[in-house]
């Protein structure tokens, strides 16, 4: 086996007993304890071009909070766009990411370009309930609010995913 092969294996051997930890666990110490250790593995595995990854996500926050009524087609313009760009690193004379790098960014864009579709969708349920006039609780299946950048983060560095699915919604 290859030393990326042996990395992989440790990753996935480290990280089922974590889930083990996670569950008795509370929901805060789940949130942020499952995305420390996917940060963690991703800062392991990817060394400095974990950058790429955190570009993604705060380009993808940043047209959440500008465009909510259309940040979907927006987000995947842009996850696309930066994935086609860092697909090109090397032909652009810039350090080739490793292979962890490629997986991580491929499932950051569909978390976030799914991301993206529910706070649309949420926003849109908002404006229909607005124009309605009527004051409804929660609808079902939408978010409760726009997450925030620490919820996003949370979200996209969660270790459960982070480079093999599988995956799930915020």
């Amino acid at each position: 086996m290859s030393p990326e092969e042996w990395t992989y294996l440790v990753v996935l051997l480290i990280s089922i007993p974590i889930g083990f930890l996670f569950k008795k666990a509370g929901p805060g110490l789940k949130r942020w304890g499952a995305a420390a250790v996917g940060l963690g593995l991703t800062l392991f595995t990817c060394g400095p071009h974990t950058l790429h990854s955190l570009v993604t996500i705060l380009g993808t926050w940043a047209l959440i909070q500008a465009q909510p009524c259309s940040c979907h087609a927006l987000a995947l313009a842009w996850t696309f766009s930066y994935l086609l760009f860092f697909r090109a690193l090397s032909l652009l004379g810039l350090p080739t990411p490793t292979p962890f790098t490629n997986a991580v960014q491929l499932l950051l864009t569909l978390k976030l370009v799914s991301l993206a579709s529910e706070v649309q969708d949420l926003h849109l349920a908002q404006r229909k309930e607005m124009a309605s006039g009527f004051s409804k609780g929660p609808t079902l299946g939408l978010l409760p609010d726009v997450p925030s950048l620490m919820e996003t983060l949370s979200y996209s560095y969660c270790y459960v995913g982070i480079m093999t699915g599988p995956f799930f919604r915020y």
